[in-house]
């Protein structure tokens, strides 16, 4: 087994461990997880398993009763990437023009945008 890949009983231990810190500002600072465990509680924090139900952008970490954001922890996550800035943000993407609508067989332009005008009142 290569030092990267860790045991179920490992992985299940640090999760456990993710209870006791209440943000990810408190997981990088800690001085007594190397980078690895750290990568594991915030990943804990992040999956689904602590979601908020109905708001699915938030964490419930058990131990606290604040609710975090999943910003907040994927945030954290990049700054042990190394990777703190931003994503780059890009252009919204134009939207696509409306489709020709084809006129069926006998039906005049007329009809077309009466149908149109009705659609839309």
């Amino acid at each position: 087994m290569s030092n990267s890949a860790m045991s179920i009983e490992q992985i299940h231990a640090h999760s456990l461990l993710a209870t006791t810190f209440d943000h990810p500002r408190q997981v990088i600072a800690s001085p007594f997880l190397d980078d690895t465990q750290k990568r594991c509680v915030l990943a804990a924090w992040a999956s689904d398993a602590f979601a908020v139900e109905g708001k699915p952008w938030l964490r419930q970490i058990p131990g606290s009763s604040r609710e975090i954001r999943v910003g907040d922890i994927l945030s954290a996550l990049r700054m042990l990437d190394g990777d703190d800035h931003p994503p780059a943000t890009s252009q919204r993407m134009p939207r696509p023009s409306p489709a020709k609508r084809t006129l069926a067989i006998g039906q005049t332009a007329s009809e077309m945008k009466r149908l149109r005008a009705d659609i839309h009142v």
